[in-house]
């Protein structure tokens, strides 16, 4: 018989498959002799006796094992490592009565020298009473940890040294003496570093120029050398100034001249003495007896809440003692242009001459609640008072009382603050009035 590949179709999608064509009007072939029938009973008998075989097992496998007992997973169970007997532990149930079994405090011993010992694992029931068991608390939180609770909208600004001269914009409320504070500096430092008629006057929106520490900002004019700058500014080496890192000096030599406009630090330098007392403005509402203003007036501290705005010039008479009951605790010094006169919270304090009321109510320059006379050509200062018992243009007459001894403003104790100025300039209140 011939076997032929059949013609392809024109879409077969595999070629190469042969398929043998049959003839199925073909005579069956010729049996064949004795040999043929001893193999196929051979064939059949073992097909039976694989089948037999296979009966047996199967029902030999349906037979109920017993079941293995739950291995102690206490201990890690190592392929190849001869290990004690398992034991068995039943399977933790959860039950109304859930007492704590002990965990064992020893570990167990290793398995095997050359292995690593292997921690026991948790009991079932221990595990069911832990998780159980009410949350404990454990008092405050670690306070290095921010919860999202506590979060603040505000940026933290850190307390850092600061490598240049930096400007400030000055807000309502400001005095040099907070602003000092503020940026850790003196109030002298602010007031050499920028020009001395802002300091009476803080304009809410100017700003300030504030060194990275306590020294000078000179302005560089002429033919000054950074040595006679150095000197004038009581420095008396220039390297330290033309070394100084808030400078941009480098290749400058002490007898170098800076062009003019420049500006430079003098770190440590100091400049003239300042007195920090707010002014007395003579005549005009901006002060100096300007076009348009009243030679005749007079006011005190303008940028202050209890300033009174120009005032009539007062009359005067006589001087007597502020105040009846007093111990002095300080006396006048270029830095403390007044005299303190300490006494018991509320005691009355008195005009020291007859005038006009110029300033009654609070001071942004330490003072605390204030009250300002005019006298002529004096004026006198009540400071750290505890009530102001008169009002702003109101005449008064010599030992009229007008306040009560207090502990406002910058004060440490209950104690009258009292100057005496004479046009403006302050003088030793002593000098005038015995105390």
């Amino acid at each position: 018989m011939m076997i032929q590949e059949p013609p392809h179709q024109p879409d077969d999608t595999r070629p190469t498959t042969t398929v043998p064509v049959v003839n199925v009007d073909a005579p069956a072939p010729a049996p064949q002799g004795g040999a043929s029938r001893v193999v196929g009973l051979l064939s059949v008998l073992g097909a039976f006796g694989f089948t037999l075989a296979t009966v047996l097992l199967l029902l030999n496998g349906s037979a109920a094992p017993t079941p293995a007992p739950v291995a102690d997973l206490s201990v890690l169970q190592l392929t190849g490592v001869p290990t004690a007997a398992p034991t068995s532990t039943p399977l933790p149930t959860e039950t109304t009565d859930q007492t704590a079994a002990p965990i064992a405090t020893n570990p167990p011993a290793a398995v095997t020298s050359g292995f690593p010992q292997i921690a026991p694992t948790l009991d079932g029931s221990t595990l069911v009473v832990l998780l159980s068991a009410p949350i404990e608390d454990l008092g405050d939180p670690n306070p290095d940890l921010i919860g999202r609770g506590d979060l603040r909208p505000f940026t933290i600004i850190p307390d850092r040294p600061r490598n240049q001269i930096v400007e400030y914009t000055i807000e309502r409320g400001d005095t040099v003496y907070e602003i000092s504070r503020k940026f850790g500096l003196t109030q002298e430092s602010i007031a050499w570093s920028n020009d001395r008629r802002q300091l009476w006057t803080l304009v809410p929106g100017s700003t300030l120029f504030i060194p990275p520490v306590d020294g000078v900002v000179h302005i560089a004019v002429g033919q000054a050398t950074l040595t006679d700058i150095a000197e004038f500014y009581k420095v008396t080496d220039p390297l330290v100034v033309i070394d100084s890192e808030y400078n941009q000096l480098r290749g400058y030599t002490p007898d170098s001249v800076p062009p003019s406009g420049m500006r430079i630090f003098i770190p440590g330098g100091t400049g003239e003495n300042i007195n920090w007392a707010p002014p007395v403005v003579q005549g005009g509402s901006g002060g100096g007896g300007g076009a348009g203003g009243d030679p005749n007036t007079v006011s005190f501290d303008p940028s202050s809440p209890g300033s009174c705005g120009p005032q009539p010039i007062g009359g005067a008479s006589g001087w007597v003692r502020p105040i009846s009951s007093y111990s002095v605790t300080r006396g006048y010094t270029d830095w403390h242009p007044g005299i303190d006169l300490a006494a018991n919270p509320g005691t009355p304090v008195y005009a020291a001459n007859s005038g006009r009321v110029i300033f009654a109510g609070w001071s942004n320059f330490g003072y605390g609640f204030a009250v300002v006379i005019s006298h002529g050509p004096f004026q006198t200062l009540y400071g750290h008072l505890s009530s102001v018992n008169v009002r702003c243009g109101e005449n008064v007459v010599g030992g009229q009382p007008i306040g009560g001894v207090g502990s406002t403003g910058n004060s440490s104790g209950p104690h009258l603050h009292f100057e005496l100025m004479y046009n403006g300039v302050r003088g030793n209140p002593a000098a005038t009035i015995p105390f």
